[in-house]
């Protein structure tokens, strides 16, 4: 493991996972940001089966029946405890105030795990990837979403977990990871990747940026689809309005408008169309 990559266990984490949301005025400007219509939504929970294990999903949708597209919200290495739950759990409701019923899965229940470190994630990272899957099973039945639109959104250990589960399952319609990178085992493995969205702070001290590009040209050198977004002097956390442009980019990535077809282009008149006019006009008269 390359000193960067070790140094991201070090703290990773201890930004407390998707901290990006925790202030009220982030959360005002999320609701005052004029180019964003935001919905009234439900919150629910849920219990998935994976296995023998039961894991608690926190379920953010919007009020209306839908069918909506999907995101599977992944935490970082500090887990969901009293400290970080406020932090992740607003992201996946500012999510489904855009339109994208949210699924914060809690996949440390079925390992055990509080927090996550270097040795826990090698040992535990693929029973992770297995629960993740589970979950989208799970998910696609659900009748207020749309079950191809079901996209995987990560953060710090839960945005280099969701590289494997969308390199491993071509269910995944997209990838948004903050904090990412590629674990060095994956990479004789991964032959196809979903459309990804890549944002990172430039100066993040926890997951450096090196990190992310060393993804970027990884995906890039194997012709799948990915873009960036470096955000200057930025560190793991975002602050207040970068949080809220990302979660716009991620938004608006998971759930791009419907294309509107082209109008059919008008064939140029020809001589026998005028004639066809002309003899159509005697008939009428």
């Amino acid at each position: 493991m390359s000193s960067a990559t070790s140094n991201r266990w070090k703290t990773k984490g201890a930004g407390v996972t998707l901290a990006i949301l925790v202030a009220s005025g982030c959360v005002h400007a999320l609701h005052t940001r004029p180019e964003v219509t935001r919905v009234a939504i439900v919150e629910e929970v849920a219990t998935v089966k994976s296995g023998d294990d039961e894991l608690k999903v926190d379920i953010y949708r919007p009020k209306d029946s839908g069918p909506h597209p999907a995101a599977i919200l992944l935490h970082g290495s500090g887990g969901i405890h009293a400290i970080a739950v406020s932090n992740i759990n607003r992201y996946a409701s500012a999510l489904a105030e855009q339109g994208v019923t949210t699924y914060v899965l809690h996949y440390f229940d079925g390992t055990g795990d509080w927090t996550a470190s270097d040795s826990i994630e090698t040992a535990h990272y693929f029973h992770w990837v297995k629960e993740v899957r589970d979950v989208i099973t799970w998910a696609q039945m659900q009748k207020d979403i749309q079950p191809r639109r079901i996209s995987v959104v990560g953060h710090s250990l839960g945005a280099w977990l969701a590289v494997g589960v969308g390199a491993l399952d071509t269910r995944v319609f997209r990838l948004v990871l903050l904090g990412s990178g590629l674990e060095p085992f994956l990479l004789d493995s991964i032959k196809r990747m979903p459309p990804t969205l890549l944002l990172h702070g430039e100066q993040d001290d926890v997951v450096p940026l090196t990190d992310m590009k060393y993804l970027q040209k990884f995906m890039s050198g194997k012709g799948f689809r990915v873009s960036t977004h470096v955000y200057p002097d930025e560190r793991h956390s975002f602050g207040d309005s970068v949080a809220v442009d990302a979660l716009t980019r991620a938004a608006q990535f998971i759930a791009p408008p419907p294309r509107r077809r082209a109008a059919p282009a008008l064939k140029p008149a020809t001589r026998a169309d005028s004639t066809a006019r002309g003899e159509w006009n005697m008939l009428r008269y």
